[in-house]
Formats: C-alpha cells, structure tokens, sequence
C-alpha cells in the first residue's frame, strides 16, 4: 500500500501544481455532500493525503509502541510526502479554519516522530529520516484548512 500512495502523490500532486489545485480538508473529503469537494483532482489529492496520513499512523504508532524488528521505510515515506511539501510551498493553502482531523493527525505524528528519535537514538539513520518525514508529513498536516465559504 506505501509503495502505491509512493507512486500516486507525485503523478496527483504534480498535476495539482500545474493547475494550482488545492488540497481539500478531510472533511470537505469525507463529510456530507454538500461541503464535499467538487474538482476531482483535488478529490484525489486529498484521497492520496488521507492514504498518507492513515499509513504514517500505521507505522508511526507501530515504531512507538512495538519497535522491536520493525522497518523504517523511509524511501516510500519521502516519496508520499515530498510532493505535499512541496505543494505546500508552490501553491499555498486555502484561507479558512483548520481542520481538527488534520489537527490531531498532526499532533499524533509529531509526537511520534520525538518520542521515535529518543528511543532509537541518534545513531540510527534511517529512523532519523523516517522522523524527519513524519514531521514534515506532521506540519503539512497542521496547514490543511477548509475552504473559506
């Protein structure tokens, strides 16, 4: 499943960018029809967002409470999330309320990624970056807002 949402955020993201698409909340994702996103690719984007942040959960919380021979897969991380930060930076972020889905998911990645970062210590690389990524993941996040109406 991360090596699926590794290769959809560039393809989606990518054409975001070109046209300058948001990213819609997760409510504008998933809520009722009348506040649901109409422009498909900004549905996509925030599916492939919503797959982003459920998998870093998986992991995250997975390193957090049972580290003992887990992976850290840092390559499909930085794939998934590379082109949300970059997104983030070239076309800006909708004026509104943030969301508290998008909120707590922040919070509970970036917690994570310090209690990661102690426990596995400095010497291990690869949980360094898999942190680095979930707090890049984690401050994407926390830029969500709604779509001011």
């Amino acid at each position: 499943m991360l090596a699926a949402v590794a290769f959809l955020a560039p393809v989606v993201l990518s054409m975001a960018i070109m046209q300058k698409g948001l990213v819609p909340s997760f409510a504008q994702l998933l809520g009722p029809k009348e506040q649901r996103a109409s422009e498909p690719l900004g549905r996509a984007a925030g599916a492939v967002l919503l797959a982003v942040m459920l998998l870093a959960f998986l992991v995250a919380l997975g390193l957090v409470f049972d580290p003992r021979y887990r992976d850290f897969p840092f390559a499909p991380f930085t794939a998934a999330t590379l082109p949300f930060v970059v997104h983030g930076f070239l076309v800006g972020r909708a004026k509104g309320t943030r969301g508290i889905a998008e909120m707590s998911a922040a919070c509970v990645l970036a917690l994570s990624a310090v209690y990661i970062v102690f426990n596995e210590t400095f010497a291990n690389w690869q949980s360094l970056w898999v942190c680095a990524v979930l707090a890049a993941l984690a401050f994407n996040l926390a830029q969500v807002r709604d779509a001011q109406s």
